[in-house]
Parts: structure tokens; sequence; C-alpha cells
């Protein structure tokens, strides 16, 4: 089953939908965070997201990949992380409400297509993620925004120790 079919099993209506590429780097993915030599390119596959807006400013998504419903508000992301792979939704909204103001949230389904690890699939989540709740809060972000912001997400909030090798494949390939 695809994100699309399950949002609409869920919540009876057509989502909008975003997707975001994984990246392979066959050359320093380990060495990306410390300045070194890095080769990196997008595959075909990724993350899909079904979603749709929700004006109360809730975030609610399904993983079809991890167990647990993800649920917050845009104005109140807690400060620390939980430790699930909603930490990724979270780090992105609160790296985003520093620079912009977020009121609206969104209900989805999130599917990546291939197993987690040594693909991205962070990264891929949070840009996924930060691309529909930008759109359903009218904020354009440019390339070099959306790899910077997804960055900090994952450095500060997440905590992963990383370059921006993945975002830069992920958001220009």
């Amino acid at each position: 089953m695809y994100a699309e079919d399950k949002f609409r099993e869920i919540y009876n209506r057509e989502p909008e939908t975003e997707f975001c590429p994984y990246r392979v780097c066959p050359l320093g993915a380990h060495i990306d965070h410390q300045f070194g030599p890095i080769l990196g390119f997008a595959l075909d596959y990724g993350v899909h997201m079904a979603y749709g807006v929700k004006n109360n400013g809730i975030v609610e998504l399904i993983s079809m990949n991890f167990p647990k419903r993800v649920q917050f508000h845009v104005s109140s992301v807690p400060e620390t992380k939980e430790g699930d792979w909603g930490d990724y939704l979270r780090g992105a909204t609160k790296a985003l409400s520093e620079k912009y103001k977020l009121t609206k949230g969104l209900c989805g389904v999130i599917r990546g297509a291939l197993p987690s690890g040594g693909i991205s699939s962070s990264a891929a989540v949070t840009i996924c993620f930060m691309k529909a709740i930008c759109k359903v809060n009218d904020i354009k972000l440019s390339d070099s925004e959306y790899i910077y912001l997804a960055k900090k997400a994952e450095n500060e909030y997440v905590g992963v120790s990383s370059g921006k090798l993945d975002q830069s494949c992920e958001t220009l390939c």
C-alpha cells in the first residue's frame, strides 16, 4: 500500500503529496562533517508523504515504516528529543519556526521506499516533511535554506553529527 492510499483510507479525502529522494555516497559519507572529500548522488527511491492541512496547528503523522503516531503543535515543539522517528519532524518544525511563523499543521502518512540506514533516510524524512509544512504555511524556501534548515534540525535537535552532503544531494539532485 502507498502513502496516498493509506491517507485516503484514514482521512477520507484526497491528499497533497511530497517526495524526497534518498542519497548514496560511495566516498566520504563519514568524513562529510569533518570537511573531507565527498561524492554523493540521489536515487529514484525515497520518502513519499501524503498529507492534508490542519488549520489548528497540530502535526499528526503516521509512518508506514515505524510504529507510533507522531503528534505535536507547531508552536510548542518539545525542547528535548523523544528518541523516535518523529524527532526529525519536531527538529524541522523547530528550525523553521525560529525564522518563520508557523500557524498551520498537517495530518498525513509517510512511507520510505527502502529500509532505513545508509541511504540518508533521516534527511529525506526531514526534507520531505519540511516541504509539506512550508507548503501549508505558504512559506517559500530557497534550496540553500532547505539544506541549511534540514541540517540544523538534524544537528541541533536530533543530535546527528553530519555535514550538508545528505541535504544537498537530496535537495539539488
